[in-house]
C-alpha cells in the first residue's frame, strides 16, 4: 500500500534528502551537480572570452577601418593613375591615327594626281600617234593616188578634147 500512496513517495524523498545531508551525496546527483556547475562555469568563461574578444575586435576595428580606408584611397589613386595613363595612350593613338590618316590621305592624293598626269600623258601620246597615223595615211593615200589622179585627169582632158 505504501507504494500506491503518493504522499508516501514525497516523505521517502524527504527522508533521503535529510539522510543525504548526514551521509555522503548520491553519485548521480553529485555528477549532475558537477555537470551543471561546469556548464555554468564554461558559459561564464565563454561569455567573458566573448566580451574580451568583442573589446579586442572593437579596438582592431579602428585599426582595420584605417587600413580599409587606406586600401580604398590607394586603390582609387591607382585607378585614377591607370585611367590617366589609358587616356594619354588613347590620345597618343588618336594623334598617331590622325597623322597616319593625313599621311595616307596625302599619299592617295599624290597617287591620284600621278594617275591623272600619267593618263593625260598617255592620252596626249595616243592622240599624237592617232594624228600621225591619219597624217601618214593621208600622205600615203595622196602619194599613191596622185599618179592615178593625174592619169585620170589627163585621160578626162584628152577625152573632152577629142569629143569636143
Amino acid at each position: 500500500m505504501s507504494e500506491k500512496n503518493p504522499y508516501r513517495k514525497a516523505e521517502d524523498k524527504k527522508k533521503k534528502t535529510s539522510d543525504a545531508n548526514n551521509q555522503p551525496e548520491n553519485p548521480l546527483l553529485d555528477g549532475w551537480n558537477n555537470f551543471v556547475s561546469s556548464l555554468d562555469n564554461n558559459f561564464k568563461n565563454f561569455k567573458n572570452s566573448l566580451e574580451e574578444q568583442t573589446k579586442r575586435n572593437v579596438e582592431a576595428w579602428e585599426d582595420s577601418k584605417q587600413n580599409v580606408e587606406k586600401f580604398f584611397s590607394d586603390a582609387k589613386k591607382n585607378w585614377d593613375n591607370q585611367l590617366n595613363e589609358w587616356n594619354q595612350q588613347l590620345k597618343k593613338k588618336h594623334i598617331e591615327n590622325v597623322e597616319q590618316w593625313e599621311a595616307k590621305k596625302r599619299q592617295i592624293q599624290e597617287d591620284f594626281e600621278n594617275w591623272q598626269k600619267k593618263t593625260k600623258k598617255d592620252l596626249e601620246n595616243g592622240l599624237k600617234s592617232w594624228n600621225r597615223f591619219w597624217l601618214k595615211s593621208s600622205y600615203m593615200f595622196l602619194l599613191f593616188m596622185i599618179p592615178f589622179l593625174i592619169i585620170i585627169v589627163v585621160i578626162a582632158i584628152a577625152i573632152s578634147m577629142i569629143s569636143g
